[in-house]
């Protein structure tokens, strides 16, 4: 029994193309394709360090706090993000880091509780 899946790939393309209104499109279509299906992807491990490191037990808790699907969670778990979206993960990561230490210093001034004021809503 043959597969059906080269079939369906110049489908796929004639979709992308049909899709594309400008010749730039097709270059852009293609970046993308190549971004996402042939760049180095960040490892399943490497992902789940990333969202712990923004405060997530997990990629699916993650995902779900993000409201993305679940099959995105799974796609993650499995072969872990991209290159651009592990970069925007560490630029969010980065932020979140810089806001602990703000706070941090903002308590050791005054010795308000900002900590514990920010955990109870999950903001840190």
């Amino acid at each position: 029994m043959q597969s059906d899946k080269p079939a369906k790939v110049p489908s796929l393309i004639g979709k992308m193309l049909a899709n594309a209104p400008h010749p730039n499109d097709i270059r852009l279509l293609a970046q993308r394709f190549h971004d996402h299906a042939l760049e180095p992807r960040s490892t399943p491990e490497e992902t789940r360090a990333l969202v712990a490191d923004l405060g997530y037990g997990s990629i699916d808790a993650f995902c779900a706090a993000a409201g993305l699907p679940a099959h995105l969670a799974d796609r993650w778990t499995r072969f872990g993000i991209s290159g651009e979206m592990r970069q925007v993960l560490l630029l969010i990561a980065a932020q979140r880091r810089a806001m602990i230490e703000a706070v941090q210093a903002f308590e050791a001034m005054t010795h308000v509780g900002l900590d514990d004021f920010m955990r109870e809503r999950g903001l840190l």
